[in-house]
C-alpha cells in the first residue's frame, strides 16, 4: 500500500476563470450562433446598464463583420459615461469582479462574469485580446489592449495609448473563431429586435454582413434610475440572516433588525416579541398532553372539519400526514397553508360546479395540493377569485395576543411563565448580531414571515412601464389588440423583490411566421434581457403553457397570430445557469414568481377575450346583414306588391334599418 500523502501530490487549487475556460457552455458558449448571440448580449446589456446608471438615452452600435469561416469581428460601441482607465483590466478582465452582485438593485448584469466571458471566449478562440476604447469627457480617449492571465483571474494591459479628443462613451472589439451569424430566430438580429422592444428608450443600430439596420427609440425618457434596497422580511431565509449579522455594525439583534432590513421599525421589532412568545410556547407545550387545546388555540381555522368534510375524496395517506403536520407547527405553517388553500378550492368548486363538471373534477381531488391547486387554476379559477381564496390563508392563525389571552383564559399558562419567557426573548434581541446562532435565526425568520408587512419598495425595481410595453408592441407588430400590464411588486424565496409585466399582442405581425402563418410567439425577458435559449427549461415558457388558453376564446392554442411577452424584474433573478437564459420557477420553486406569472397572463388574458368575443359578434351580425341585403331586393318586391308603395323607398328603408342596427 503505498503513501497516503500521495494522493494529494496533484491536489491544485484553480481560479474562477480556469473552472470557465473548461466549463465555457455555462456561460452560453456551446454553439455557433449561440456563442454569437451571447457575445452582443454580454456586451449590449453591459452597455446599456451604464447608460442607465448615468441616466444617458442610449445609443448603441453593433457591428459584426466576417472574416472567414466561422470568423468574425464584433464591436459594441455605447455613448455612457465611459471607464476610467484603472478600472478597464478588471472589468474585462477579472471574473465575479462588479458594482452589481453584492447590492440590492435590479440590473441586467449581476455576476460580474460576462464581460470578462466576452474576453476569454475571445482568448481561447483566436488567442488574442480585446481592444477597448473609452472615455469619461475628459478630453483624453484611451484605447488599451487587454487579455486575461487564466490561472490568476486577472485582467493585463497589454498596450495603453492615450489621444486627445471630444468623445466619451466605451468601444469595445474583439475577433472571435467557433461563431457564425445569421438572421435565425436565436441570432443576435432578433436578439436586438426584441431589447429594442424591452427598451424603448434606447436607439439601437445593428451593422452586420448582410445591411444596417437601426431600431429607433419609442420612448424619449429614461427611466428612473433604480435605487439599492434593503432585504424584505418576507420569505428572508436563517442563513441570510445570519450573514448580515455578520456584517452589520449594529450593536444588538434588534437595532441590526431595523438598520438591515426593510419595512421593519422599532416598533415592528415589538410586535416581533409577541410572535416569537407565541411560537416559544408552541415549541414548549408541543408532544404534550395539551398539545391539542394548545393547537385550538393557535388556529383559527378548524382543519380537522375540513378533513371529515372532504373524507371520502381524500386518502388515508394525505390525511395522516396533515395531522403530522399540525403536530410540527409552527415550522410546518407554510405546509398547513397549502392543503388549507386545497380544501378552499374543492370546497369553491363543489358550491360552483354542476353535478355533471364535478364528476370529472373529483377525480383530482386526491392530487397533492400544489398538482391540484395548478389543475384547478388551469380549468376553473380565474385571477381574482384565486387572489380571493388566498386572502383567506392570512387567517388561518390567531394574532399572538388572542392566542395568549385564550390560554389564559383557559388556565393554561400563568403570568410568571410568561414573565420568564418575555425576559428571555428580550435578552436573545438583545444578543450582539455576531453571537446569533442558528436556532435563534429560525426563531426570529419564522416569526417574521408570519407577521404582516407592506409590498417591498420600487425604488429598487425599475419596470418598463405597460404604457410604454404596448408602445413598442404597436409600433414594431401593429397588431389588432394589444393589453399590457405591470404587477405590484412581491417577494420571492430570500426576501427578495420581484414584480412582472406581461402583455398580449394579438393579429397584425403578431405571433411567429410558420409556413405561411402566425403561431403563438412567447417572448421571455429579465430584467428587460430577452432569453432566447433553453425555452422548454424555462418557467416563463411552463407558465404561459399551463393557461389554458381554449378559455379565453382561443380554439386553437398553436395556431394563432399571439406574442406572449413576459418580463421578469428583480434585484436577483433566479437564473438555472450561470448562462442566464432560462428562470428557475414552477410550482414547487419559486412558485411566487410562476404563480405571477400565471395571474397576470389569465388578467390580460381575459381582456383578449372580451375583444375576441366582440369581433366575433360583429362578424355574426355583418354576416346577417350582408344575407339580409342579398335578399333585400326580394323583400322590397314583396313588400311593394302588398302595401301598393314604390319598391325603391320600401328597398331604401330595408337598407337605413339595417345601418342603424
Amino acid at each position: 500500500m503505498g503513501d497516503k500523502s500521495s494522493i494529494f501530490e496533484e491536489f491544485r487549487e484553480h481560479s474562477i476563470s480556469e473552472f470557465f475556460r473548461k466549463n465555457r457552455h455555462m456561460l452560453g458558449y456551446s454553439g455557433k450562433l449561440r456563442s454569437m448571440t451571447t457575445i452582443v448580449h454580454e456586451l449590449v446589456t453591459n452597455a446599456l446598464d451604464a447608460c442607465e446608471e448615468a441616466e444617458i438615452l442610449p445609443d448603441i452600435k453593433v457591428e459584426i463583420k466576417k472574416l472567414g469561416t466561422d470568423h468574425y469581428k464584433v464591436a459594441v460601441e455605447d455613448n455612457g459615461p465611459g471607464i476610467p482607465p484603472e478600472f478597464v483590466p478588471k472589468v474585462f478582465g477579472k471574473m465575479l469582479a462588479g458594482s452589481k452582485m453584492h447590492r440590492f438593485v435590479q440590473s441586467r448584469g449581476q455576476q460580474g462574469i460576462g464581460a470578462a466571458g466576452v474576453l476569454l471566449f475571445a482568448q481561447v478562440t483566436t488567442g488574442k485580446p480585446l481592444k477597448i476604447t473609452t472615455s469619461t469627457g475628459d478630453g483624453k480617449i484611451h484605447i488599451m489592449e487587454v487579455k486575461m492571465n487564466i490561472e490568476k483571474n486577472e485582467g493585463e494591459v497589454l498596450s495603453h495609448k492615450v489621444k486627445k479628443g471630444r468623445w466619451r462613451g466605451t468601444r469595445v472589439e474583439g475577433e472571435f473563431k467557433e461563431v457564425t451569424y445569421s438572421r435565425r430566430e436565436q441570432g443576435p438580429y432578433e436578439y436586438l429586435r426584441r431589447i429594442s422592444l424591452s427598451t424603448p428608450h434606447a436607439r439601437i443600430t445593428l451593422v452586420d454582413p448582410e445591411e444596417t439596420i437601426v431600431f429607433e427609440r419609442t420612448v424619449d425618457k429614461i427611466p428612473a434610475r433604480p435605487e439599492e434596497i434593503k432585504p424584505h422580511p418576507y420569505g428572508i431565509t436563517p442563513d441570510e440572516l445570519l450573514y448580515i449579522s455578520r456584517r452589520t455594525r449594529a450593536k444588538k439583534i434588534s437595532t441590526m433588525l431595523v438598520r438591515e432590513l426593510s419595512r421593519v421599525t422599532p416598533q415592528r421589532v415589538k410586535e416581533l416579541q409577541d410572535y416569537i412568545l407565541r411560537d416559544k410556547i408552541l415549541e414548549k407545550y408541543r408532544g404534550s398532553e395539551l398539545w391539542n387545546l394548545i393547537v385550538k388555540c393557535y388556529l383559527k381555522v378548524d382543519i380537522e372539519k375540513y378533513l371529515k368534510k372532504f373524507s371520502e375524496y381524500l386518502d388515508k395517506k394525505e390525511i395522516e400526514e396533515v395531522k403530522s403536520i399540525i403536530n410540527a407547527l409552527p415550522e410546518s405553517l407554510s405546509q398547513l397553508k397549502n392543503y388549507y388553500l386545497k380544501y378552499l378550492i374543492m370546497e369553491y368548486l363543489i358550491e360552483k360546479l354542476s353535478e355533471e363538471k364535478l364528476k370529472e373534477v373529483k377525480r383530482h381531488f386526491k392530487k397533492r395540493p400544489e398538482s391540484f391547486i395548478d389543475f384547478a387554476e388551469r380549468n376553473y379559477l380565474s385571477a381574482s377569485t384565486m387572489e380571493e381564496l388566498k386572502k383567506k390563508l392570512r387567517e388561518i392563525t390567531r394574532k399572538p395576543r388572542e392566542f395568549i389571552e385564550a390560554l389564559k383564559d383557559r388556565g393554561m399558562v400563568s403570568e410568571e411563565e410568561l414573565k420568564k419567557l418575555r425576559k428571555e426573548i428580550e435578552e436573545l434581541l438583545d444578543k450582539p448580531p455576531k453571537e446569533m446562532t442558528w436556532e435563534d435565526a429560525e426563531l426570529i425568520v419564522r416569526a417574521l414571515q408570519d407577521m404582516e408587512f407592506i409590498a417591498p419598495s420600487t425604488t429598487g425595481l425599475r419596470p418598463i412601464g405597460a404604457e410604454n410595453i404596448e408602445k413598442s408592441l404597436k409600433a414594431a407588430l401593429k397588431p389588432q389588440f394589444v393589453k399590457a400590464i405591470t404587477r405590484k411588486p412581491k417577494t420571492y424565496r430570500g426576501g427578495i423583490p420581484f414584480a412582472v409585466e406581461v402583455a398580449l399582442a394579438y393579429g397584425g405581425n403578431a405571433g411567429r411566421e410558420s409556413e405561411g402563418t402566425r403561431k403563438m410567439e412567447i417572448m421571455r425577458f429579465a430584467n428587460h434581457v430577452p432569453l432566447l435559449f433553453d425555452a422548454s427549461g424555462c418557467g416563463i415558457t411552463n407558465a404561459v403553457k399551463s393557461i389554458n388558453w381554449r378559455r379565453y376564446g382561443l380554439k386553437n392554442e398553436e395556431e394563432v397570430p399571439l406574442t406572449v411577452f413576459v418580463n421578469l424584474i428583480s434585484t436577483h433573478i433566479p437564473y438555472t445557469s450561470a448562462g442566464k437564459q432560462a428562470i428557475a420557477c414552477g410550482p414547487e420553486e419559486n412558485e411566487e414568481i410562476y404563480n405571477e406569472i400565471r395571474q397576470s397572463l389569465m388578467i390580460c388574458a381575459r381582456e383578449l377575450e372580451k375583444y375576441l368575443a366582440r369581433i366575433r359578434r360583429e362578424m355574426e351580425e355583418e354576416k346577417k346583414r350582408k344575407y339580409i341585403l342579398k335578399y333585400a331586393t326580394i323583400f322590397a318586391e314583396g313588400l311593394a306588391n302588398i302595401t301598393n308603395r314604390p319598391k325603391e323607398e320600401i328597398e331604401r328603408r330595408i337598407v337605413e334599418l339595417l345601418s342603424k342596427s
